[in-house]
């Protein structure tokens, strides 16, 4: 009896039953292999269509190292592809070796996906982003506190 009350509770619960959810871009995502990914999350999406690299030096007073700090930071533009986010830019910021990732996040003011790879990544970016065919940006907050980004290529046919 034990076990039929269970059966039911789990056919009649709203997740059980459920069918996937079904987002724009999907087809570019890695499997969700922790299963994590259940609930239809916040989503941004936009294409790029230009972009800027800055590399900057700061030196900050009153700091007790009197070596300037350097930072590496690429900006995307572009266009938004989901009527539901009005964003459409990003800032890739690049981090030494040792130090730790931030996680993406949404500055709500200035309408920005803020992102953080490690320097290594910074010339594997440019030369996707040299690269012929569309780029985007993407990233997905669900409601469990998982935060998935992405830049990624259209598919394309392998070149011989």
């Amino acid at each position: 009896m034990r076990l039929l009350g269970l059966s039911l509770l789990l056919l009649l619960s709203p997740s059980a039953g459920a069918a996937p959810v079904i987002l724009p871009h999907d087809e570019y995502m890695p499997a969700d292999t922790s299963g994590l990914r259940q609930d239809k999350p916040e989503q941004i999406l936009f294409q790029v269509e230009q972009y800027r690299l800055l590399f900057a030096s700061e030196q900050r007073p009153g700091v007790a190292s009197s070596a300037p700090e350097a930072s590496s930071h690429l900006f995307l533009q572009g266009r938004s592809l989901l009527t539901s986010s009005p964003v459409q830019q990003a800032e890739v910021r690049f981090v030494p070796p040792g130090t730790a990732l931030r996680p993406a996040r949404l500055d709500g003011r200035t309408q920005t996906l803020l992102l953080t790879y490690p320097d290594s990544m910074l010339p594997v970016l440019l030369q996707q982003l040299s690269s012929p065919g569309a780029e985007f940006v993407q990233a997905r907050f669900y409601g469990n506190g998982l935060i998935w980004a992405d830049i990624h290529s259209e598919a394309s046919a392998a070149r011989r």
